[in-house]
């Protein structure tokens, strides 16, 4: 009777130390269950994660290599640029100094100018002066030329006749002269008028 009882109780313990086991095991197996599970779900969304990162590093790859490109040609336009800001400035400095130098041409030819002007109107009145001199002159020989004798040498000279009678003429002139003498000194005797003017010959 014992031993069935002992059997019976141990079979029964077994049994419940087995159903004990498959009920731990069961829930390990749920736990590894959801762990899995869970990792599975964790592993899905570093995965989409990565793929986004990846994209995202392949789209900031792409960016970096066009912002490159672009920061290329603006140095080489920033270059250009400052080559044509330092060739304008250079033509600036020669515009400033071409124009510097063509205002001190003008201030100078201003100043010739004004000296020329002054000088032409000093020459000018000067010669006005002169020209109402000589005119005065002119009126006086003139004047005097009716009463000096224009067959001498002085009186040639004080009334500028400078053209002589050639020698043949003045050869028959004298014979003439010679001849006539006599109606001459009759004609002055005749004409007393012509003495009344005394004129001093210097």
């Amino acid at each position: 009777m014992k031993f069935p009882a002992l059997l019976l109780g141990f079979i029964l313990v077994c049994s419940l130390g087995i159903a004990g086991y498959i009920h731990t095991r069961r829930k390990q197996e749920l736990h590894l269950n959801k762990q899995a599970s869970f990792l599975d779900i964790k592993f899905r969304v570093t995965r989409d994660v990565l793929g986004e990162y990846e994209d995202q590093l392949i789209q900031s790859t792409t960016d970096i290599e066009k912002s490159t490109k672009e920061v290329d040609t603006l140095t080489k336009d920033v270059s250009q640029v400052k080559t044509l800001v330092a060739q304008k400035k250079s033509d600036a400095d020669n515009c400033k100094g071409e124009k510097k130098r063509l205002t001190d041409e003008i201030a100078a030819a201003e100043s010739e100018k004004k000296r020329n002007q002054d000088e032409f109107v000093k020459g000018k009145s000067q010669w006005e002066t002169e020209v109402a001199s000589l005119k005065k002159q002119l009126e006086q020989e003139s004047t005097l030329c009716k009463y000096i004798d224009k067959t001498s040498e002085q009186g040639r000279k004080l009334c500028n006749i400078i053209e002589e009678p050639p020698k043949e003429a003045a050869k028959e002139a004298a014979k003439e002269a010679a001849v006539d003498k006599p109606k001459a000194e009759e004609k002055k005797v005749e004409a007393p008028e012509a003495e009344q003017p005394k004129v001093k010959v210097e």
